[in-house]
């Protein structure tokens, strides 16, 4: 299957208040850990990033989810 076909039967999949909360997310906005395995667990590939950033001497690393090319054009498509 395709990108664009796990990402439809993904959004089959929601109701309406789960959509609107999904239309909120705009191009270029990091998604959220639960967006992001709710995707990976159809299939979509959602890439992450470890952003490592400095806290009175000490680093810390937190992991964030990029919005893949294909979800943005999706919700654009939907919207």
């Amino acid at each position: 299957m395709t990108q664009r076909e796990l990402l439809e039967r993904w959004w089959g999949t929601l109701d309406a208040p789960g959509r609107r909360d999904v239309l909120e997310v705009e191009p270029g906005d990091f998604l959220s850990e639960s967006l992001a395995l709710d995707l990976q667990l159809y299939g979509v590939h959602v890439p992450d990033v470890a952003v490592a950033f400095d806290v009175d001497g000490l680093v810390r690393r937190v992991v964030v989810h990029v919005q893949p090319r294909e979800l943005t054009d999706f919700l654009t498509g939907v919207r």
